[in-house]
């Protein structure tokens, strides 16, 4: 008796930032007419934290996998990359696709740079603020020593606890350890029902969305295939499941945008978009540019948020420090 093969999923091994090199080598490589072993070859000399990633992708490449499959087995291709790569494969113009890859991993790792720069200026802020608080006391011999690095760093310790689960809670609630909670329906329920917080995280992943359609109906795969795939890249499942209708109508022969007009959180000026995309033949094209709009407004919007955070930010410290100071209490709690 024979049994159907298992389908594999492989983890994703390396950074953001090592993706955005790797295609970038891999564009110029490819463009400079070097065959996918010599280029890989080239990699593993040139990323040594990669190597032994790049030397799995120059096995599995010597065993016959293609490209795309090689480097998805590997651990330095998502399955998203995988599915773009091989319809790149598919029609010969894989250069095209390294590039696109390159320029959006390269896009993601600008963002999360912007944002790290951002929060180091509060957080030696707040390092400072909280050696600085009980120090008169220590200086006045009200407290020892020990009392001293107790409030300093027992205090420093605690709040970086709290924001490190403050942030990895959800994660843990919905795909963690914390699953046996049962409270993974409400976690996504909130995310898309929380003031601010709801349109924050919709617009992202409808972004997302449309940025991986756009990207896959480039490389050439067809509409079905394309929504199936990027739907996947939408995290709430609660969101996500909205578009199954869209699947269904499009596998029935709908226009992409009769497929989404019951999608509540596109608004409509991106479907007359799409509209005029579809009329024109252009719907990748359309589609991706609109995209970058959208990226950028959100950055806007993010720009403008950094900059008002920290202000507030140094704003609560100043008088934390100020009213324990003046009161010559060093045991007052802090306000976060």
């Amino acid at each position: 008796m024979t049994y159907p093969k298992k389908h594999l999923s492989y983890k994703l091994t390396i950074s953001i930032e090592t993706q955005a090199e790797i295609y970038l080598q891999l564009s110029k490589l490819e463009e400079a007419g070097f065959p996918a072993l010599e280029a890989v070859e080239l990699l593993k000399n040139t990323h040594l934290k990669s190597h032994n990633q790049i030397q799995q992708m120059q096995r599995f490449l010597k065993l016959g996998n293609s490209i795309a499959d090689s480097g998805y087995k590997a651990g330095i291709f998502s399955e998203f990359d995988k599915s773009l790569l091989q319809a790149g494969e598919a029609s010969g113009n894989i250069l095209a696709i390294y590039k696109q890859l390159a320029r959006y991993y390269a896009q993601k790792v600008s963002r999360l740079k912007k944002l790290k720069s951002k929060c180091y200026l509060p957080l030696i802020t707040l390092i400072i603020a909280l050696f600085v608080q009980p120090l008169p006391a220590f200086i006045l011999n009200e407290i020892s020593i020990v009392d001293y690095l107790f409030l300093s760093i027992g205090r420093l310790c605690k709040i970086g606890l709290i924001t490190y689960v403050v942030i990895k809670l959800p994660a843990w609630l919905t795909t963690g350890k914390l699953q046996f909670l049962g409270l993974k329906n409400l976690v996504y329920s909130l995310q898309l029902k929380l003031p601010l917080v709801s349109s924050w995280i919709i617009k992202r992943q409808i972004n997302e969305f449309f940025r991986s359609l756009g990207l896959m109906l480039a490389a050439g795969l067809p509409m079905t295939t394309a929504l199936e795939k990027s739907v996947k890249t939408i995290s709430n499942p609660l969101l996500s499941r909205k578009f199954d209708s869209v699947i269904l109508s499009t596998q029935n022969g709908a226009s992409l945008t009769d497929a989404l007009v019951n999608i509540s959180e596109i608004d409509y000026e991106t479907m007359q978009l799409l509209l005029v995309g579809e009329k024109s033949g252009k719907l990748a094209k359309t589609i991706l540019h609109q995209v970058k709009i959208t990226q950028e407004n959100i950055e806007l919007k993010d720009d403008l948020l950094t900059e008002w955070i920290p202000r507030i930010f140094y704003a609560l410290v100043t008088a934390w420090v100020a009213t324990s100071i003046i009161s010559g209490n060093s045991t007052i709690p802090i306000a976060l």
